[in-house]
């Protein structure tokens, strides 16, 4: 076994570190999150306008309801004028019997809208509660997501927890060189996470370039402890069995 073997050692707990980060990442609940919280924002702003229409009504109904209540106390007052033994002659009798009709009139119609708005203020409770109902569901559901989000997360802090400890251990015995040309190489996006790669049979096990044999040659007789890079990817070699 190479001096240098433990490298890859090393790179299989940072490529299980970065898997157990993109899990936590990628959770669906994760990106879910922000529709709910758009789609609960639409849900506070439909209710808000249903009870602001509902206090619209609600308040145009109380005027109505006054207006009849007006009016009947008109044509209460009226009624007890023209029974109250006082004489009217022909043309003041028609007179008030006009106006009461008129009051009547106006008081049907008025009760007619009052029922129209009662009936309206109806429908809207009815959305109101719908509304209430779906924001219960909702924040239900942002609270079962938040909830997978954690219990993910706490097992992934873990993981990280035993892979860092497990590494720590392993770099000890590793030169601090070979470690910072390691984790330059590891870095960069197009690696995918890693940099150390085999040598065996005179080929980079990670960008698989046959190296010359001139090449081959001096890196082999480099010192066990040295640091020797691939010319084409500048992965870390790990000598293999052909040494």
């Amino acid at each position: 076994m190479s001096f240098l073997s433990p490298l890859l050692e090393v790179q299989e707990l940072d490529l299980a570190a970065d898997a157990a980060r993109k899990r936590s990442e990628d959770l669906p609940e994760r990106s879910r999150l922000p529709q709910l919280v758009a789609e609960g924002v639409a849900i506070e702003k439909r209710l808000s306008a249903a009870r602001a229409d509902r206090a619209a009504r609600e308040a145009e109904e109380a005027g109505l309801g006054r207006a009849v209540s007006q009016i009947a106390r008109d044509i209460e007052s009226a009624e007890v004028e023209r029974y109250s033994g006082k004489r009217f002659d022909q043309d003041e009798a028609k007179a008030h019997e006009k106006s009461q009709r008129e009051l009547h009139e106006k008081q049907a119609g008025l009760e007619e809208q009052e029922m129209a708005l009662l009936e309206a203020i109806e429908e809207i409770d009815a959305r109101i509660e719908g509304e209430e109902a779906a924001r219960v569901a909702h924040r239900a559901e942002v609270a079962r997501m938040e909830e997978a989000i954690r219990k993910v997360e706490a097992e992934v802090e873990m993981e990280l927890a035993r892979l860092t400890e497990a590494r720590q251990a392993i770099c000890r015995g590793i030169p601090e060189e070979v470690m910072t040309a390691y984790e330059r190489v590891r870095a960069q996006a197009q690696k995918a996470g890693r940099g150390a790669a085999t040598l065996s049979e005179g080929r980079c096990g990670g960008c698989r370039i046959r190296l010359p044999s001139l090449e081959k040659t001096r890196m082999m007789a480099e010192p066990e402890t040295a640091l020797i890079q691939c010319p084409q990817c500048r992965r870390v070699l790990v000598r293999g069995s052909d040494r």
